[in-house]
């Protein structure tokens, strides 16, 4: 058998293309050179020596190493993998072309770059380290109780299309990282549901660390972590699969993320840790949801408890808005937060937002990644008052008006111009002009409004007639002007002959203050005021005479008034008995001779009014005779 394998070595290194049957190494050194292509078709057993591989080597059955294979080659193999002692690839590839392999043995395994291949699902019973790289393609690598270790801290060192690695429960995959860069730990199973649901984690810095993950697709009760038992804040627990992410070497804190697919898992925001016998809520999840895979992100974590992760719901308060009371009649907005996955109100409406008029309490339940929260709100309609502002009112310019608002709990008035207080039912109003005056009435909640006016008319006109002055105890007539008026009183009415009479005469020896006062028809009133000064009668008086005859015969040719020298201050006037004024002259002193323009008049008789200062109005006829 010795010289069997020598002979296959120098063929080796004639042909460097080699094809065997059954190899068993009992003790030989085989050195497989650079660019030769070994063949073995059938089992592969390094049982004793040392095995050199630079080449290509292909086994189609099985591979046993009991001693010692270092390998910068490539190994193609599509058998079991199986290691007793010492297997160490440095550079170059294991590429597992099989269908349902198993990589086993009592020692572990370093592999430089891992290509699962073929079909099937590939299966560790042996812990693995790989150097470089692993490359799953769309294969599962089930390392059951084992643990496969990437040394390489590079973030792309694991790649696939859709394969995964699925665990039992000690195993785990572990990888080295130096950067902040995103870290793909490629969890997933076939038992049962099928599931990928990978982790994620980006280092917070570029210290060395080892992180592990691993996945189990089943209620985390099964293995001691009781969904059920949750935190406070917690609604739900994910009773379908959970996590379990360590950092075994280092301090590192990180980013993780937690993909699920929300189709076949359902909708989560939060992550939950179990601690203490319980699940609780990790701070600072924030949910992103995709029609692939949706995923729940913690930043900055810091590994330093249990490593058991699970995706969960946490209570989302949900709060009803809108007013709790409002006018009957009017209409109640209630809405609530939006991004539930279903709303319920009492009333049976399945909207985010309802409207509401009448009394009640209104209660929503919200459904949120199958938690249900509720909020309540008690809304009550108050009846809306009747505003009453008083009855229209007429006043007079300068006095004030009574206002009197009834129907509520609460006054304001909204028009102020010439109040008093504009909170109260009644105030004082002091309009200058007719005036609206609005006023709202509130009952604590509704309002209402009304409106009163209050008119306001101008005083009436009055004139007393101008200061003058009199002679003692000599009748004068006084002359006051009104145009309109209902009635009329002088005051004081001493030495008057009526005080109820616009132009009553007057008889004083002392001078005199007197008050006018008239009312009109709307009740309004004014005053005005004349002096009367009294001085002592004078010596003369006026002897009018009443008949002359201007006929030049140089006797009583013109009219004459005696004294009227005496008397400057005086005005007449003459009118025929038509009324047409014949003659006039002011301080008149005897000249009137009976003429008209210069043309004698008519022997008639004719009529005089002769004002005189101070004095009452003379009034008279004189007659022509010829």
């Amino acid at each position: 058998m010795n010289r069997l394998y020598l002979y296959i070595l120098f063929l080796f290194i004639l042909l460097n293309k080699v094809n065997c049957q059954t190899i068993y190494n009992n003790g030989q050194n085989i050195f497989i050179s650079n660019n030769t292509d070994f063949f073995v078709n059938g089992d592969f057993s390094n049982y004793s020596g040392q095995t050199e591989n630079s080449g290509i080597v292909t086994i189609t059955g099985n591979f046993n190493n009991n001693d010692t294979f270092n390998s910068d080659g490539i190994i193609n193999l599509y058998g079991n993998f199986t290691n007793q002692s010492i297997f160490y690839q440095s550079a170059g590839n294991l590429n597992l072309k099989g269908n349902n392999q198993n990589i086993s043995g009592t020692s572990s395994i370093y592999f430089y770059n891992l290509n699962i291949e073929g079909s099937g699902i590939k299966s560790l019973n042996q812990n693995v380290i790989i150097n470089n790289s692993l490359n799953l393609n769309a294969l599962e690598l089930s390392i059951n109780n084992n643990f496969v270790k990437i040394e390489n801290a590079g973030n792309l060192s694991i790649l696939r299309t859709t394969g995964f690695i699925s665990n039992g429960l000690n195993g785990k995959l572990i990888r080295k990282t130096n950067s902040n860069q995103q870290y793909l730990f490629p969890t997933g199973s076939s038992v049962g549901n099928a599931r990928y649901r990978p982790v994620e984690l980006a280092p917070s810095g570029s210290d060395l660390n080892y992180f592990s993950a691993s996945f189990y697709n089943y209620n985390a009760s099964n293995d001691g972590y009781n969904t059920n038992s949750i935190d406070t804040n917690i609604c739900k627990v994910n009773n379908l699969y959970f996590h379990k992410i360590m950092c075994d070497s280092g301090n590192t804190a990180a980013e993780l993320k937690i993909y699920f697919d929300t189709l076949s898992d359902g909708f989560y925001s939060d992550l939950t840790n179990w601690q203490t016998n319980k699940w609780v809520k990790v701070p600072n999840a924030s949910a992103t949801y995709s029609n692939l895979l949706s995923s729940i992100q913690i930043n900055n974590f810091n590994f330093s408890g249990s490593g058991i992760f699970s995706l969960a719901n946490s209570f989302q308060p949900v709060h009803i808005i809108g007013n709790d009371s409002a006018c009957i009649g009017e209409t109640i907005t209630l809405s609530t937060n939006s991004g539930y996955n279903s709303y319920l109100w009492s009333n049976g409406s399945l909207m985010q937002t309802i409207n509401v008029n009448s009394s009640g309490l209104y209660i929503v339940t919200v459904t949120q990644n199958t938690c249900q929260f509720s909020d309540s709100i008690n809304v009550s309609f108050t009846p809306i008052p009747i505003a009453n502002a008083g009855t229209d009112q007429t006043i007079c310019v300068g006095t004030s008006a009574q206002l009197s608002a009834s129907g509520g709990n609460s006054y304001l008035w909204l028009t102020t111009n010439g109040l008093s207080e504009i909170d109260i039912p009644n105030p004082i109003a002091n309009p200058a002009n007719t005036l609206n005056y609005i006023v709202e009435v509130s009952n604590g909640y509704c309002k209402s409004y009304d409106t009163v006016t209050i008119f306001v008319n101008n005083l009436p006109f009055v004139f007393a007639g101008y200061d003058t002055i009199i002679y003692e105890n000599i009748d004068y007539q006084l002359n006051a002007v009104a145009p309109s008026y209902l009635s009329v009183s002088w005051s004081p009415s001493i030495g008057l002959s009526n005080a109820n009479i616009l132009n009553p005469i007057v008889n004083i020896n002392s001078q005199s203050a007197y008050y006018v006062t008239i009312i009109d028809n709307n009740g309004c009133s004014n005053s005005d005021t004349i002096i009367i000064s009294t001085k002592p009668e004078p010596v003369y008086s006026l002897i009018i005479h009443n008949t002359f005859t201007p006929n030049n015969d140089g006797k009583n040719d013109a009219w004459i008034i005696e004294n009227i020298s005496h008397f400057s201050n005086n005005h007449l006037y003459i009118y025929n008995r038509n009324g047409h004024l014949v003659y006039e002259k002011i301080n008149y002193n005897n000249e009137w001779d009976g003429k008209y323009y210069g043309n004698n008049l008519p022997e008639a008789t004719y009529y005089y009014i002769l004002n005189v200062e101070n004095f009452p109005v003379y009034k008279g006829d004189v007659t022509i005779i010829r």
